[in-house]
C-alpha cells in the first residue's frame, strides 16, 4: 500500500508516516477508502495501538502517520531468538487481545494480521504489543464495494 518513514519533527516525539504508492493514489476508489480508514482511524483510543498523528488523503500523495513505535516486530523477534514463552507470550496474547477489542470497538476490521505487523515495545503503557493500523479498513458503506 505505501512506504513507511521515520519523522522527527522539530519538537514532538518521532512518528511512522505512511506514503501512498504512486499507482494508488491515481484510484478514485483507493482514495475513497482511504479516506474513510483515516476517519475512522483517528477514532481509535488504545493503549496497545499507535496514536493517530495525522493525515492528508486529498494530497498528491496520500499519507497517514501514527506514533512510532520503538521495537522489532514479532516476526523478527520470532526468527531472531525463537518463539514467545511463558510470560512474553502471555503478554503477547494480552495486548494483542486488547489491541483488537480497541480497534474493532472503532469500527474497524484488521485485514492483514500477521506477525511483521506486530511491533514488540516494552514500552507501550507496559504493553509488549502495538498492532500496526497499515493494513486497516472501515467497513464499508451501504452500496459501496469496500
Amino acid at each position: 500500500m505505501g512506504t513507511v518513514y521515520l519523522a522527527r519533527p522539530r519538537f514532538g516525539s518521532p512518528v511512522a508516516v505512511k506514503a501512498v504508492h504512486p499507482e494508488l493514489a491515481d484510484e478514485p476508489e483507493f482514495r475513497s477508502r482511504f479516506a474513510r480508514e483515516v476517519a475512522t482511524l483517528s477514532r481509535v483510543r488504545s493503549p496497545f495501538v499507535p496514536a493517530f498523528a495525522g493525515a492528508d488523503p486529498q494530497a498528491e500523495v496520500p499519507w497517514l502517520a501514527t506514533a512510532y513505535v520503538d521495537g522489532p516486530t514479532l516476526r523478527e523477534q520470532v526468527e531472531r531468538v525463537g518463539p514467545l514463552r511463558g510470560a512474553a507470550l502471555t503478554g503477547l496474547a494480552a495486548g494483542m487481545a486488547s489491541a483488537l477489542a480497541d480497534i474493532h470497538a472503532a469500527g474497524i476490521v484488521h485485514r492483514d494480521l500477521k506477525p511483521s505487523n506486530v511491533i514488540l515495545s516494552p514500552t507501550v503503557r507496559g504493553s509488549w504489543t502495538s498492532v500496526s493500523p497499515a493494513p486497516w479498513t472501515a467497513p464499508p458503506t451501504p452500496g459501496s464495494r469496500g
